[in-house]
């Protein structure tokens, strides 16, 4: 098979598998909360700010960078659940209010950031080397993108089939009133998965950084498409997030050769528009 072809296919699955985590994190707060969180993709910048900050600015190692990211990340979420969801999930339109809400705050983050930061994108030190292997090479950092996010979601798998929290979430998801009934505490496992989420994307954020480069607009950027990974594979699966993740990626990787950012956006909404419309359930989805 064509090295090129190999090379870009393994380029594309790993922006892929940064799309799938941050996707599964979205999931999640979907499938216990009901709640569609316009802040995921700026919490996805805010660990890589956190990044920038502790690997270029301060020149600390790369992998206390990341750990100082995720642990951020997860003080945001709890700051965002507190803030913006818990107060509104449990109104009659908590739905609405809770996604307008969530976008308020995601201004207010990215508005911040770029005040303070500028807009000009910031070269961000990650593993340096690659991986050589009959004429394909995969940077150091590509390979732990890949290889990090492989671990994060087989670990959140684990986590939902093998663990009382796990369960917790999935009786959540299933139905909130009969989980209330038998004794589930509601509020704390949907605010436990809110921070949950908000880790995945943090640690996302650090991972990708030393690809992409930091920029105060990467949230919003990357928040039409794992939205687009969530419908398309189906809302609350785990499954067609990371089928669909990776498919965007690669996809993503072989449309750049040939068309600009703006028409392999727009080729993402068509492919979202079509599925709304003739699967809405999603591709792997459930339909109810």
């Amino acid at each position: 098979m064509d090295t090129f072809f190999l090379q870009q296919v393994l380029n594309g699955l790993s922006t892929g598998m940064t799309y799938v985590v941050l996707a599964l994190g979205l999931t999640l707060v979907f499938g216990v909360l009901h709640v569609m969180n316009f802040a995921h993709g700026d919490l996805y910048m805010v660990g890589a700010l956190i990044a920038f900050i502790a690997a270029a600015q301060h020149q600390l190692p790369y992998g206390w960078a990341v750990l100082l990211a995720v642990g951020a990340c997860g003080l945001l979420a709890v700051a965002i659940d507190k803030l913006a969801v818990r107060p509104l999930v449990a109104r009659k339109q908590g739905s609405a209010d809770t996604l307008l809400s969530t976008y308020a705050l995601s201004l207010l983050v990215s508005e911040a950031v770029l005040a303070v930061w500028g807009p000009t994108p910031q070269a961000v030190p990650g593993l340096v080397g690659s991986v050589d292997f009959i004429g394909i090479t995969l940077t150091y950092q590509r390979t732990l993108v890949l290889a990090a996010g492989l671990l994060m979601v087989a670990s959140v798998h684990l986590v939902l089939r093998h663990t009382l929290f796990g369960k917790q979430i999935r009786a959540l998801a299933e139905d909130r009133f009969a989980a209330a009934v038998v004794g589930i505490p509601v509020r704390r496992i949907g605010s436990q998965t809110f921070v949950l989420a908000g880790v995945l994307a943090g640690a996302a954020g650090a991972l990708m950084v030393p690809v992409l480069t930091f920029s105060p607009l990467m949230g919003h950027n990357v928040l039409t498409k794992i939205f687009a990974v969530v419908v398309i594979g189906g809302m609350g699966s785990v499954r067609g997030t990371l089928v669909c993740g990776l498919a965007l990626g690669v996809l993503e990787t072989f449309g750049s050769m040939y068309f600009s950012a703006t028409v392999n956006l727009a080729l993402v909404y068509v492919l979202l528009l079509l599925v709304l419309l003739f699967k809405p359930a999603g591709l792997f989805g459930k339909k109810g």
